[in-house]
């Protein structure tokens, strides 16, 4: 297993800047940081498309794209093991960017949404695995989907419909419900292009939230189903935001707190920002500057909380997959893993039971698919920046 530094070290060209593997913190002299360390695992040889569930023994749950075989994969890894099980879903149709998303259920079974041009939901009973495809013949879906499961173990699924059965663009956001036995689905908002970039949750009583993208409006939007009715708002725009960013909404990721109020993290044309619900209005901050690779595939992020409610933040810079996280008073951002030949990372992170943060993604020097394993330590920091470190 590689250690952070022998990551850096063994598998990242020589010419790569030596502050690219360090942790970035500006912290007074004499002060004591927090950060993270991070061990490195090989999963399997190839990997696209990944999305990571910890259920709450520890053990790992992973979908991805095997790009080699051009199949949807399910990959597991008992807790305090290093050995991955992996099983096959089906083809990709010929859609070589075949999107996947896993979640969990109540008693730990995973449940996995993929888009070979329809729209798949296989999952796991505790005994057998089933395949439902949802939506047929309404069309091609490509791009995102994303599944929930709420306490009762119904299935809520969302996708972006691409085109029409007359291969006509729909390019829609919409979402199905399992209600005795039959999908009940829906468009979720009619605007432009609406839901390339998506992303999805339960409260506890089974509501549905969702974040997404409508692009040409350059807008990110959060709506919320309660009553029978989608309630939908702006939490940014190219209208509202002064940087001058044009298209927002991009790589969303939505996460709720505690008291149930949403939290979105998504890109801009240079920037990864948070937008937080506070007393009834949308707060917004930037997190980081960043150079996106102007690909859908390179806007990415993942947003989880930890037990003090803290966000965690993972996304991609142009190659490089940084992690963010809020010490209290500011943002802390350190790079994970830093860039190589292939600038699509596929990233995704999940949090375990006992705080452990873990990000599946693309190495971007061999394109395997790897698990980086992050823990919290404080460090002693002597001056305000690291002496090895050059801008």
């Amino acid at each position: 297993m590689l250690t952070h530094g022998e990551y850096g070290r063994n598998r990242f060209p020589r010419f790569l800047p030596s502050w690219l593997g360090l942790w970035l913190l500006i912290l007074p002299i004499g002060a004591w940081a927090q950060t993270w360390t991070w061990r490195f695992e090989t999963i399997a040889p190839s990997g696209k498309q990944a999305s990571l569930a910890i259920d709450s023994q520890g053990n790992a749950h992973l979908s991805y794209l095997d790009d080699q075989e051009q199949k949807v994969k399910y990959a597991f890894r008992p807790a305090g093991s290093t050995r991955w099980f992996m099983m096959d879903l089906g083809g990709t149709g010929g859609n070589t960017e075949t999107f996947t998303n896993i979640t969990l259920d109540g008693e730990g079974n995973p449940h996995i949404c993929f888009t070979p041009m329809v729209l798949h939901y296989d999952y796991f009973d505790g005994k057998h695995w089933h395949d439902q495809p949802i939506a047929q013949n309404l069309g091609d879906v490509q791009y995102s989907c994303a599944v929930a499961i709420a306490s009762d173990g119904t299935p809520h699924v969302i996708w972006y419909h691409y085109a029409n059965p007359d291969h006509s663009n729909y390019l829609h956001i919409k979402y199905a419900v399992l209600k005795e036995g039959a999908w009940l689905s829906r468009t979720i908002d009619f605007a432009a292009q609406t839901g390339k970039f998506e992303s999805f949750v339960l409260d506890q009583q089974g509501n549905p939230h969702v974040a997404y993208d409508a692009f040409v409006n350059g807008e990110l939007r959060y709506a919320s189903l309660r009553g029978g009715q989608w309630a939908t708002s702006i939490v940014d725009s190219r209208a509202m935001n002064k940087s001058g960013d044009y298209d927002l909404g991009m790589g969303n990721s939505l996460a709720l707190t505690k008291d149930g109020s949403p939290m979105i993290i998504y890109y801009t044309d240079h920037t990864v920002g948070l937008a937080q619900f506070k007393s009834d209005k949308w707060s917004l901050e930037t997190v980081d500057s960043v150079n996106p690779t102007g690909s859908w595939l390179g806007y990415r992020s993942s947003l989880v909380l930890d037990a003090q409610g803290s966000p965690h933040l993972s996304y991609e810079d142009g190659g490089i997959l940084k992690h963010a996280f809020w010490d209290g008073t500011q943002w802390r951002v350190q790079v994970v893993v830093p860039p190589g030949m292939e600038k699509h990372l596929y990233h995704s992170m999940a949090i375990g039971p006992n705080g452990t943060l873990y990000i599946a993604f693309r190495d971007p020097t061999d394109g395997s698919l790897k698990l980086a394993t992050g823990q919290i330590s404080p460090v002693p920091v002597s001056g305000s920046v690291p002496k090895d470190v050059h801008p």
